[in-house]
C-alpha cells in the first residue's frame, strides 16, 4: 500500500506513521538534505523500485510537489490504490480502476472462494463519495445443512434465508452485538464466506471515527470490528455485491496462506476452513 506526500505537507511525521500504520518511509526527491532528520528512511531512484515491497508493506513515499500526481497515477496504473496526502485532504488518482469481481467468482465452493478472496479488496462508497478500502486478510468458509457451525445447519428459516441466495449476495447476522459480514457462494447449496479481518487501506478517517480507536490495528482486525468500521449492518442483508459495496480485484498477490479450524466454533468439521495471510498484523489472532 502506498501513501504519497511531501515533507512540507506533513506537520508531524511520527503521527502520520502511526495513523497510517507505515512500515517504510521512501524518499523520491532530489532535495536529499531536506530529509536528514527523518529516521529509518530509504532513498529510491525510481517508483518501480517499490512495487515488490509494496505488496507486503505500507509505504509512505515522500517526494516533491511536482511529483505527487505522477507518482499517484503510476501506482494506480499498476493496480495499487495509492493515496495522496496533502496538508488538508486525501485523494485518489482519477485513473484508479477498482473493477468488481464478476458474480461467477462467488458461485463456487465456499472453501475455494474463501481462499481466493485473500488479498482482494473490499470497497465501500460512502454517501459523500468517500471510498473505504480494505485488503481481505482472513476468511472462514461455511457449508450448508451438513455443517454444524453453519447458520444453515438447522434448515431454512426466516433469519438465515440469505444463505440460500446465489453466490455474490450479502448475508449479515449479529453475534454478541456485532454484525458479521458474509458473502454467499455456490449455485445451489446454502454456503457462505465470513470476512474475518481486513487490512485498512483508505478511508481511515471514517474508520477511526466509527471505531473510536487510536491504533490502526484495532480498526478491522476482527469480523465485528470491520463491519463497524465499514458501516455494514442488517440493512445490507440479502443485497447483491455491487455499486456501493463490492469486492474488487487486487494487485496484492505475493503472500503465503495459512489455515486452521474456525475460531469460536464448538462443533467443527475435520477440515480446516479458516484461511489467512501469514505474517499480516491485521489478522484477528
Amino acid at each position: 500500500m502506498f501513501y504519497i506526500s511531501t515533507f512540507e505537507d506533513l506537520s508531524d511525521i511520527n503521527s502520520t506513521i502511526r495513523y497510517y500504520g507505515v512500515d517504510i518511509i521512501a524518499v523520491y526527491d532530489s532535495r536529499a538534505q531536506t530529509y536528514e532528520n527523518i529516521k529509518n528512511k530509504i532513498f529510491i531512484d525510481a517508483p518501480e523500485d517499490l512495487l515488490l515491497p509494496g505488496m507486503k508493506k505500507r509505504i509512505l513515499v515522500l517526494t516533491e510537489h511536482s511529483n505527487l500526481s505522477k507518482l499517484s497515477e503510476y501506482f494506480a496504473s499498476k493496480g495499487f490504490p495509492a493515496v495522496v496526502i496533502t496538508a488538508n485532504s486525501e485523494y485518489f488518482p482519477e485513473n484508479l480502476n477498482l473493477k468488481p469481481l464478476p458474480p461467477n467468482f462467488f458461485q463456487r465452493n465456499a472453501k475455494q472462494v474463501a481462499i481466493e478472496l485473500l488479498g482482494k479488496l473490499l470497497v465501500k462508497k460512502e454517501i459523500d463519495g468517500t471510498l473505504l478500502i480494505g485488503k481481505i486478510v482472513e476468511t472462514e468458509a461455511y457449508y450448508g445443512t451438513h455443517d454444524p457451525a453453519s447458520r444453515a445447519y438447522r434448515g431454512l428459516k426466516k433469519h438465515n434465508k440469505g444463505m440460500w441466495l446465489e453466490g455474490g449476495h450479502i448475508f449479515t447476522y449479529m453475534v454478541h452485538a456485532n454484525w458479521m459480514f458474509n458473502i454467499t457462494t455456490d449455485h445451489d447449496d446454502p454456503e457462505a464466506v465470513l470476512i474475518r479481518a481486513l487490512e485498512p487501506l483508505t478511508g481511515l478517517k471514517v474508520m477511526y471515527s466509527r471505531r473510536r480507536k487510536e491504533k490502526i490495528r484495532e480498526l478491522c482486525s476482527g469480523p465485528g470490528k470491520l463491519s463497524a468500521a465499514f458501516g455494514i449492518d442488517i440493512s445490507y442483508n440479502e443485497k447483491e455485491l455491487r455499486n456501493e459495496l463490492y469486492i474488487a480485484q487486487s494487485p496484492y498477490t505475493d503472500f503465503e496462506i495459512g489455515s486452521s479450524h474456525r475460531i469460536g466454533v464448538s462443533a467443527d468439521v475435520e477440515e480446516h476452513l479458516r484461511f489467512f495471510i501469514k505474517g499480516n498484523r491485521f489478522v484477528s489472532r
